[in-house]
């Protein structure tokens, strides 16, 4: 349902409008990253580029198309894939968004952290994604107030599943609990403080949250495992 809605959201936007109100576009990327929340990788690698004449779907694009490879264990097309969004990174278009009040740089740079933080992970280097994903972490803090956010998915999340990885349960616990007062009942992270509870051996905190997440997640038609697919 989530990702047919994304699609009739992206289908109402036309290119006439894109030229004639530029902050539309990012109404255009949110099927792509709609694929990336819900682990759809096949499909996101199978997409067709956006048309060429629009920088920021191409660099979200990039950033999902990044993400799959890596994560169906392509890390050289991954790189690549990182390449061409950093160079999308400072276009012209971009910068001419940033004057139009849509943060389209610092989005951008979420996505490059997150995608070079994936790439670590993929090379089944945790520790050095860390910084890759507290980078981003730190951009979107600093993302002005909007509903919805600007970013699609509170990037702590992926910041905790890294530092799980490299064995810091602790401090995957803290910014779990940060999400969770940033995003209350939110069940992804609620997903990954119950890995991080379980692995300090905290046995009784990691049932009570499973007993909220159990709430929360009750209607879901997802399975999770940790606050990523």
């Amino acid at each position: 349902m989530a990702l047919e809605a994304a699609q009739k959201v992206a289908d109402n936007v036309r290119l006439e409008q894109i030229e004639q109100f530029p902050t539309v576009e990012f109404f255009k990327t949110i099927p792509v990253l709609a694929h990336v929340q819900f682990g759809q990788w096949e499909a996101i690698l199978g997409s067709e580029a956006p048309p060429e004449s629009l920088d920021y779907s191409n660099a979200i694009w990039r950033y999902a198309r990044g993400v799959a490879a890596a994560r169906t264990g392509d890390v050289g097309s991954a790189g690549a894939d990182r390449a061409v969004l950093a160079d999308l990174k400072g276009s012209v278009q971009i910068s001419f968004l940033d004057t139009a009040d849509y943060p389209a740089s610092l989005l951008l740079s979420i996505a490059d952290s997150l995608l070079q933080g994936e790439i670590a992970m993929a090379e089944g280097s945790p520790e050095q994604a860390v910084p890759h994903f507290a980078a981003a972490v730190a951009a979107q803090d600093m993302l002005p107030y909007m509903e919805p956010p600007f970013w699609y998915y509170p990037t702590r999340q992926s910041l905790g599943e890294a530092y799980i990885a490299a064995g810091r349960f602790a401090e995957a616990e803290a910014v779990y609990r940060q999400d969770l007062k940033d995003y209350p009942r939110n069940g992804w992270s609620m997903s990954g403080l119950i890995k991080a509870l379980e692995s300090q051996g905290k046995s009784d905190e990691a049932a009570a949250v499973q007993e909220k997440f159990d709430i929360v997640w009750r209607h879901s038609d997802v399975e999770l495992d940790g606050s990523r697919l």
